[in-house]
């Protein structure tokens, strides 16, 4: 699968305006500038592995929810086990998949 951001873009644009959230609240809690959201909303920048995750965590979604790709929910078991978790246990692993992101843009290094 290739990376479009023509799906990409309008798909975050559509996620930030059903959480009603502004551009200014995305920055807050993403650490990304207005100008990187606007160019990513727009399609005409690539989505890192970083970001990628920073969204994950802003908007409470699974990256197939970001990238807006259709999945079949047979096969999507470890994401329907994250849904009947308690919210504590799912934040957890929120976390810990964070942290195993963060190990694979760092080459492995820990940033703790």
């Amino acid at each position: 699968m290739e990376y479009d951001g023509n799906v990409v873009g309008p798909r975050l644009r559509e996620l930030r305006k059903n959480k009603k959230m502004t551009l200014d609240e995305v920055s807050e809690l993403t650490g990304l500038s207005i100008s990187t959201l606007k160019q990513l909303e727009q399609g005409g920048r690539r989505l890192s592995m970083a970001s990628l995750y920073l969204f994950m965590n802003a908007y409470k979604c699974d990256a197939n929810t970001l990238l807006n790709i259709a999945t079949n929910e047979s096969k999507n078991q470890p994401d329907l086990g994250l849904d009947r978790l308690p919210h504590s246990a799912k934040e957890k692993c929120m976390e810990v998949f964070g942290q195993v992101v963060e190990l694979l843009v760092n080459g492995g290094r820990s940033n703790a």
